[in-house]
């Protein structure tokens, strides 16, 4: 977004900023309040690349891609680091000889976003409204941990006063600038870790208003996001081809390649775990005791080549192309492996059938408590970047008719719903 001229004049208590720390993307939003205008955004993905060749340099979001494929994936690039705020037994990992904790790993990317932020506005940003998912994590523990992790990273990042706000509401305040009468809204976010859902009271006429927990009228979530959805596809079409369900000869029978390398590979995060692992030194036994299968020889080649991440944005692209084609081919192939898949969308719908019920059954669980019906509801709002899914889309046309169902902007509308929030 290109600086404007009358951004020097501008009152920077009048400014007002929101950040959404997402699984698979970031965003941070700046709105000038005494007029409601939107004054900059800027996004990123939310991964970190620590080159193995200098021990002080962290690359963000794209550049991290970059670096790490240009230097031949040599060194640690980490994906869905808000994955991580939430395990409380993850302290920290090793990288270049420093111990990295999951609070550090959030705040470099925060921090790129706030000097972007920064940079355009010129001076320095001290309040940030950040966004939290409706739950972190079933478990209490799990919560708290997250919560206190990814406020000590904010602080971190340079941010002096910092106010935790629902991501959902966030969205629903974006979507209230839209309209044009009084409705009642429920809005489901759905990111790459997390699918969160809100009933909200909204109204042109209270664009304004300060308090708004009385038009706040449920809300909660799931641990279930578009990653868990590119892990269903990585068992089901794609772990076949890498000697799942493979047999070798052991005396005199043959066994089946166990299941706990394929389970770790489901895990983009953990995925780096495996190159020392002993689960890939067996592979090595198995690849010669099943006569050389070349399955198993994609799975050696995949772990020892770092290509794991590279397979994943495969897959990845492959599930957004199922969302407008009915069938799509997944292709990876380099110098020392090929795959070639051919999924359908329903072979698509059906590996990720059980956690498209569980989205299904909470909302309807969810109306049922707070006493509304799909009747009551005058608009859904659909928005994250997994709500691009068809599946998704499907079960909200269903449960409200196709006419009430709008989308958003798929990555910005909470960052800037946050901006919007009065503290």
């Amino acid at each position: 977004m290109e600086k404007k001229d009358n951004i020097k004049t501008l009152d920077p208590s009048n400014i007002s900023c929101g950040l959404d720390f997402g699984t698979s993307n970031s965003v941070i939003s700046v709105t000038d309040l005494s007029t409601g205008e939107e004054l900059f955004t800027s996004s990123l993905q939310s991964i970190l690349y620590f080159p193995a060749s200098d021990a002080e340099l962290c690359y963000v979001g794209k550049e991290a891609e970059e670096k790490y494929v240009e230097e031949q994936m040599k060194g640690r690039l980490l994906k869905s680091v808000k994955t991580l705020l939430k395990q409380d037994k993850f302290l920290f990992t090793w990288i270049n000889g420093k111990k990295i904790t999951p609070d550090r790993m959030a705040s470099y990317i925060i921090r790129k976003l706030k000097d972007s932020a920064e940079a355009f506005l010129g001076f320095e940003i001290e309040k940030v409204i950040l966004g939290r998912p409706a739950i972190f994590s079933e478990k209490e523990e799990e919560e708290t941990t997250a919560v206190k992790r990814l406020l000590t990273a904010t602080h971190n990042a340079g941010f002096k006063e910092v106010h935790l706000q629902l991501e959902p509401i966030a969205a629903a305040f974006s979507y209230e600038q839209r309209l044009t009468r009084e409705s009642l809204v429920l809005v489901a976010d759905f990111g790459g870790g997390t699918s969160d859902f809100s009933i909200v009271r909204l109204s042109p006429e209270k664009l304004h208003v300060k308090d708004r927990s009385n038009d706040i009228l449920a809300h909660g979530g799931l641990y279930i996001g578009g990653d868990m959805f590119d892990s269903e596809i990585m068992w089901y079409k794609v772990t076949p081809l890498l000697g799942r369900g493979v047999k070798y000869k052991s005396y005199d029978k043959y066994i089946e390649v166990p299941n706990t390398l394929y389970r770790e590979l489901r895990n983009w995060e953990r995925s780096f775990l495996l190159k020392d692992s002993s689960a890939r030194r067996m592979l090595d036994k198995y690849y010669v005791f099943s006569d050389y299968n070349s399955h198993i020889n994609n799975a050696m080649q995949l772990i020892d080549n770092n290509y794991v991440y590279s397979l994943f944005k495969e897959i990845e692209r492959s599930k957004i192309a199922l969302s407008e084609h009915p069938v799509t081919e997944l292709c990876f192939q380099n110098q020392h492996m090929a795959i070639r898949e051919s999924i359908t969308f329903g072979e698509y719908e059906e590996v990720i059938n059980s956690h498209v019920s569980r989205i299904k059954e909470y909302i309807e669980t969810m109306m049922e408590e707070s006493g509304y019906e799909c009747s009551s509801i005058d608009s859904v709002y659909l928005t994250g970047g997994s709500s691009l899914s068809k599946p998704i889309k499907n079960v909200f046309n269903d449960m409200f008719g196709a006419e009430r169902v709008h989308c958003g902007d798929t990555f910005h509308s909470v960052a800037h719903g946050l901006s919007l929030t009065r503290i």
